[in-house]
Parts: structure tokens; C-alpha cells; sequence
């Protein structure tokens, strides 16, 4: 079916994740959600998450205990290279997030996904920024322990992944628009 056949049967009439469907294909109309204000996004795939909490969860892991040797070799003492690790891992993920205010911080850029507010889709901004990437890295220790002991989470979100090419693609194509 060439592109301009598919493109006439894309009309307003249709529902949206037929029109999405249609248009880019059926993996990006199955991850089409609101926020809360009701605006259209196009959510981050489970891998795309995943990979970008990770990358962003052994670069603060990393530098944490690149800290931590460091005091060691220059001073031998365990117990406070402990503590430096201990501080560094709430430290580093705070400072690392005041460059995630824009939503992407080194994990989101190498996914391809930006993480904004779940109430209307805008930037975290740059005080929230060093709390979510605090709550993104250490958070994976709760998610963990509470997976193992066999617990759930469920609470009302906060901040949401998109899939920032996917969702420009989408307003691109001007079935609906930003607001």
C-alpha cells in the first residue's frame, strides 16, 4: 500500500489511535496516553526506561564509588570512605539532577526518552530536577527490596517518560497539537 493510499484513509472521523495506527504504525498508537490535564503524549517504551534508569544508575553508582576510592587511597581509612560513598550517594544524584532539568539527563539521551510532569507534559525544571534524579537512583533500591518481598506500588505519578521522537513525530503530523 504506498503512503498516499494510507494517508486518505486517515480522516477526522477516525478515533486517534486508529489515526495513529495508520499513520506510525501500531506500536506508537498502543503507547498513546494523557497526562493528567488531558493533552496527548506518546509514552517511553519498558526498554527505553529501563536503559535510561540504568546508564543513569551506574554513572551515580560510579561516581560514587570512584569517590569513595579515591578518599581511601589518600587517606586508608574504610570507614570514612564509607561515609564519602554514603554522601555521595545522595550528593552526586542531586547535583547530576540539576542538569536533568530539562528532562534528559545521560540515560534519557542515549534512550531517546524525556522525563516531564505527569500533570501537563512540561519540563521538571531545575528544582525538581536534582529530587527526581534522586528519586530515580535510589529509588531502584526500594523498587527492589519491594519486588523481592513480593510488594506493589501503586500511587498516583508524578513525572512520566515520553518518547521524544515518537511524540514529535505525532504533533508533526498535526493529529493533535501541544498545549
Amino acid at each position: 500500500m504506498s503512503t498516499s493510499r494510507r494517508d486518505e484513509r486517515v480522516t477526522s472521523r477516525m478515533p486517534l489511535r486508529e489515526q495513529v495506527a495508520a499513520t506510525m504504525g501500531p506500536d506508537v498508537a498502543k503507547r498513546i496516553k494523557t497526562f493528567q490535564n488531558g493533552a496527548y503524549y506518546v509514552e517511553a517504551g519498558r526498554g527505553a526506561v529501563f536503559l535510561a534508569w540504568l546508564v543513569d544508575l551506574f554513572l551515580v553508582f560510579g561516581l560514587s564509588v570512584g569517590a569513595a576510592v579515591a578518599y581511601y587511597n589518600t587517606s586508608y581509612d574504610a570507614a570514612g570512605a564509607s561515609v564519602v560513598f554514603l554522601a555521595s550517594l545522595i550528593a552526586v544524584p542531586l547535583l547530576y539532577g540539576w542538569c536533568y532539568a530539562n528532562g534528559r539527563g545521560l540515560g534519557a539521551l542515549l534512550a531517546g526518552t524525556r522525563l516531564v510532569r505527569a500533570k501537563d507534559g512540561s519540563r521538571i525544571g531545575l528544582a525538581k530536577g536534582g529530587w527526581a534524579m534522586l528519586v530515580r537512583t535510589l529509588g531502584c533500591l526500594v523498587l527492589l527490596i519491594g519486588a523481592l518481598s513480593g510488594a506493589g506500588a501503586d500511587g498516583g505519578e508524578i513525572r512520566v517518560s515520553i518518547d521524544d521522537r515518537a511524540d514529535a513525530r505525532l504533533r508533526a503530523t498535526g493529529l493533535i497539537r501541544r498545549t
